[in-house]
């Protein structure tokens, strides 16, 4: 056998090889028999080639293929399953698709009531009956499910009963008691007021409506007379403008008249200032009649003196004054003064025997 021929039968027995290597990870035996059955599917939920296919829960087989029929209107998805030759199966037997884990992971698990025997069993190429379940459906048993559901309900309905008897009871005192009854009694207050607000309104619907008919009369005579509104609003802004105007010029023009009439009046004080301080430096410095009499101390002495002198000249006159009537005699006069005398040492007596 030359080297060729050599190399080729090995190329085939590789090749081979490879193809049945690849079967068999992909879950077939290329060398043993095999049944194939169709499944129709509305929506396999990412069912893939290769999904083992189970029998209370022990692998028999694999999904071969899936595929799309082009004239279906429904576009259902053929499921080809690929069973062991051995395994037979009813007539009557679901291909369920679950779901075997959280992660996505899926299988078909084939079900049926009761196991089959001659005409009754499935041939190859037949189509089976096809069921989708969820998650939670797959990972439990319709039995199980009810189990769990009347253990939550049981649990539910402790909770529900604590709550009601510590929360919601008439006769507790926790905060959500007394809160849903202060809210009971605010909702009676506002049905009764509701009910009061719907008399009131029913008893003031035709002064409503008339009012209303007013308020759109007069809105459409603002709305009529927009325009002429317009006017008499620019109107008056102008007018206001140049109110103001006028007003700011005027104030203005008086402002700087009473400030030129000020600006004299400072002056004139000024003046009068200087010439007061000047004054008042001559005097300080003695000159003046002023000055002298404020710095020279003899002529307030003499001033002093003539007050004094002046005072006892009007007692005098006033006490006596036939002293200083003219043509009077002397002899006269000294009689006068006898009398005056007299009447001092009188006066003195009467003082000495009081003290």
């Amino acid at each position: 056998m030359s080297n060729e021929v050599k190399i080729g039968l090995l190329a085939i027995v590789a090749i081979g090889l490879s193809f049945w290597g690849f079967k068999f990870i992909m879950g077939k035996n290329a060398l043993s028999a095999s049944n194939l059955y169709y499944v129709e599917y509305a929506n396999v939920e990412g069912l893939q080639k290769a999904t083992p296919v189970r029998l209370s829960g022990l692998q028999v087989g694999i999904v071969s293929d899936l595929y799309l029929k082009p004239e279906d209107p429904n576009r259902r998805v053929t499921v080809v399953l690929d069973l062991n030759k051995d395994m037979q199966i009813p007539k009557n037997t679901k291909a369920v698709i679950t779901s075997t884990s959280v992660m996505g992971g899926k299988a078909i698990n084939l079900e049926y009531s009761y196991p089959c025997s001659g005409t009754d069993c499935a041939k190859s190429g037949a189509y089976l009956q096809g069921e989708t379940r969820g998650l939670l459906a797959s990972m439990l048993s319709e039995e199980q499910a009810k189990n769990y559901v009347d253990i939550f309900k049981s649990g539910m309905n402790e909770i529900i009963d604590t709550i009601n008897n510590e929360f919601l009871d008439e006769n507790s005192n926790s905060p959500i008691a007394l809160s849903l009854r202060d809210l009971r009694y605010t909702m009676g207050n506002l049905r009764t007021t509701s009910s009061q607000l719907d008399v009131v309104i029913q008893r003031s619907s035709r002064d409503i409506e008339g009012t209303l008919k007013n308020l759109n009369s007069v809105t459409g005579t603002l709305q009529a007379n927009n325009d002429k509104i317009k006017n008499i609003i620019y109107s008056a802004d102008n007018f206001a403008s140049d109110l103001a105007e006028a007003d700011l010029q005027n104030t203005i023009n008086k402002v700087k008249v009473t400030i030129d009439s000020l600006q004299l009046t400072l002056g004139s004080a000024n003046g009068a200032i200087k010439g007061v301080s000047s004054a008042i430096s001559r005097i300080n410095s003695g000159e003046g009649t002023l000055g002298k009499l404020i710095q020279d101390d003899s002529i307030y002495v003499q001033l002093r003196a003539l007050t004094s002198n002046l005072d006892t000249l009007t007692t005098d006159i006033k006490q006596r004054p036939y002293r200083y009537i003219p043509l009077k005699s002397r002899t006269k006069v000294k009689r006068f003064d006898r009398l005056d005398a007299k009447d001092a040492a009188v006066d003195n007596e009467e003082l000495k025997m009081k003290n």
